[in-house]
């Protein structure tokens, strides 16, 4: 059966949240669909183990490459090889801490896509920190249309960061979006640092909701 989904994620040092949004992905995705995995060398320790997860779940590609900087350049320059390789009607991308929550999260974010709504997904919670857009979906979990991303062709690359703070990996997505008459959908993102009242309450993440369900997750740095 020819798959409707390709996801995309960056591994560097993060087997273990990858392991655990694979578990979620199968289990919780209604449609067919592809994995795509680019390793950001670390170690062989990790390059060992998402070896083993090829071994341990379906339909899974690896990409190995030692990347050429570290941080937002070397998980854009991954993004940007993984999106070349989608042929299929959707992808996902995702930091490969975000897990999907809800069952069949994939065909309810697929029937929000219409003439001009081409992605629907997370951007950075509010917070006293952020300065990042809040009105488009940002990289962390997002589901794009394929024909629209590949005609528009944004890279990921940040801009300079050191001038302008919010221009960080994905950043051109949304200008190119927008100037070419698209709309992005965008989920309710809380952090539980501020905000208890969630099932996430009793540890530091950020939850995600549309249309007043958990959808996402997405574990703070060092988790």
């Amino acid at each position: 059966m020819d798959k409707k989904i390709t996801i995309l994620t960056v591994n560097y040092k993060t087997s273990d949240f990858i392991d655990l949004m694979l578990y979620a992905f199968e289990r919780l995705t209604k449609n067919t669909y592809q994995v795509i995995i680019c390793d950001n060398y670390t170690s062989d320790k990790e390059v060992l183990r998402i070896s083993l997860l090829v071994k341990k779940y379906k339909n899974i590609e690896v990409i190995y490459r030692n990347q050429t900087q570290a941080g937002s350049i070397g998980h854009a320059e991954a993004m940007d090889i993984l999106v070349s390789k989608v042929n299929t009607p959707y992808f996902i991308t995702m930091d490969s801490d975000c897990i999907f929550l809800l069952k069949d999260w994939d065909e309810i974010l697929i029937a929000k896509i219409d003439n001009k709504i081409k992605l629907i997904g997370t951007t950075s919670p509010e917070g006293p920190n952020n300065k990042k857009p809040m009105d488009f979906p940002f990289v962390f979990a997002v589901l794009y249309e394929t024909k629209v991303f590949h005609k528009l062709n944004p890279s990921f690359m940040p801009g300079n960061m050191k001038i302008d703070s919010s221009k960080d990996t994905g950043w051109e997505i949304r200008g190119k979006y927008l100037s070419n008459g698209y709309n992005g959908l965008v989920f309710k993102g809380l952090i539980t640092r501020f905000v208890k009242d969630t099932p996430y309450g009793d540890m530091i993440c950020a939850v995600y909701y549309m249309d007043g369900e958990l959808i996402a997750s997405h574990f703070s740095r060092g988790s």
